[in-house]
């Protein structure tokens, strides 16, 4: 199961590290889920992850912060099934419109995220 955690924590890596050096990545990343079936999916994707890590936290180094993380992203997929898509299809679009700046922010921050995990497995 940690093996799983690292896995995970290495897809998040290099998913922020595509969003620094390819900022348009993020855009693209948007169009796709904001179709109806694809975003379902989405969030679907989340939830198995983030049952995923809760699962597998307790046999991690620090577990907490796998919990946490796995809590963080099975109650945002949650949300994402819950809140109406208009509202999540206007919160992309504000994203979108955000300098290239917003994504090279968004980009750190899930490198680091990914490496924390990635510590903590």
């Amino acid at each position: 199961m940690v093996l799983l955690v690292k896995l995970f924590s290495i897809a998040i890596v290099v998913y922020g590290c595509l969003l620094i050096l390819r900022p348009e990545t993020l855009k693209k990343i948007f169009e796709f889920v904001k179709e109806k079936k694809n975003y379902y999916i989405a969030c679907a994707a989340k939830a198995i992850a983030g049952i995923i890590l809760m699962i597998a936290a307790p046999a991690c180094s620090v577990p907490w912060v796998i919990m946490f993380f796995g809590a963080l992203s099975l109650f945002g997929a949650i949300l994402g099934f819950v809140i109406k898509r208009s509202l999540i299809t206007g919160l992309f679009d504000w994203i979108e419109k955000q300098p290239t700046r917003f994504t090279y922010y968004a980009g750190t921050i899930a490198l680091l995220v990914g490496v924390i995990i990635a510590l903590a497995a």
